[in-house]
């Protein structure tokens, strides 16, 4: 089905930990945009990749940056996909208590 989407932690390049959990969210479908939230709260993306595939399907891609301290709390963040051409929102959440490591 459309849109689909993944959801990762990303690994933190230093073992010692830079103090900060970066997380990626990619969405795939005709005009997929990211929307991310933590809580009730929207949360700004540290960057957006945008690229067109070549069955015609749009990928995006997109990073946020939060702290070590808020995702030790285990706290919520949602990716939220939404394809506006196809009507549709799919939603992924990850938090540290998902142990999606």
């Amino acid at each position: 089905g459309e849109p689909s989407m993944e959801l990762l932690l990303v690994p933190n390049e230093e073992m010692s930990g830079s103090g900060t959990q970066k997380l990626m969210c990619s969405g795939r479908g005709f005009n997929p945009q990211i929307k991310w939230l933590s809580g009730s709260n929207q949360r700004s993306a540290a960057d957006n990749e945008r690229r067109m595939r070549e069955d015609g399907h749009v990928a995006v891609t997109s990073h946020i940056t939060v702290t070590q301290q808020e995702w030790n709390e285990g706290k919520d963040f949602i990716c939220e996909v939404i394809d506006k051409d196809l009507q549709k929102t799919v939603r992924k959440s990850t938090s540290l208590c998902t142990g999606s490591l």
